[in-house]
């Protein structure tokens, strides 16, 4: 059954004075939308509607991730957590461990061994040699790996392209192994957020 709806009856609206109405638009024009998972809040600066970097997530104790504006907890275990950006062209995995380790590139090389084994990825191909470095803060080494594969879908291997990281602290024995990996939709941002949600936790 159909409700017919009753016409709104209108009105003549009176214009508002002058320096009412300049003082409307002025402060309408201040006001800027930010979009913080999901929630709209406004603020005083003018700009282009932007999002905004959630709270961040504690991996283990002592160790947390802040995301990048747009990226979103999905899967996690007691010691790990995966994150998607906003159009899923782009994904990052951090797992800490307590292994001990001395030797940054060592410890990357075993995790990557491993994980090739157990993750979806497949044909997994270096492109680059570890490079090590280091740096202050919770974990002074760190080392990377760039990386060519394929994820297995229901269309068949997907190519994706990406980074192993190892953070090392051989105070604390933490290691923390990172795959981040994007498809060919992704833009140059998704890296360089990867690279800030690293910065992140250290």
């Amino acid at each position: 059954m159909t409700r017919s709806l009753t016409p709104f009856r209108t009105r003549r609206l009176r214009p508002l004075p002058v320096t009412i109405a300049h003082a409307v638009a002025s402060a309408a024009a201040r006001v800027v939308v930010v979009f913080v998972v999901g929630v709209a809040v406004a603020t005083g600066t003018t700009g282009s509607v932007a999002l905004a970097a959630a709270d961040p997530i504690e991996v283990v104790q002592g160790v947390t991730l802040t995301p990048a504006p747009g990226w979103t907890a999905g899967d996690r275990g007691p010691d790990w957590v995966a994150l998607t950006n906003a159009d899923g062209s782009a994904r990052i995995r951090v797992e800490v461990t307590q292994a001990g380790w001395t030797d940054v590139v060592a410890a990357l090389k075993a995790d990557v061994d491993q994980y090739s084994v157990s993750s979806p990825l497949m044909n997994v191909s270096n492109v680059s040699a570890p490079t090590p470095t280091s740096q202050g803060g919770k974990f002074p080494q760190q080392a990377s790996i760039d990386y060519t594969a394929g994820v297995s879908g229901p269309q068949g291997a997907a190519p994706v392209h990406g980074t192993f990281t190892e953070l090392l602290s051989i105070a604390s024995g933490l290691s923390v192994f990172i795959d981040f990996q994007q498809d060919n939709n992704a833009t140059p941002q998704a890296a360089a957020d990867s690279a800030a949600m690293i910065n992140s936790m250290l």
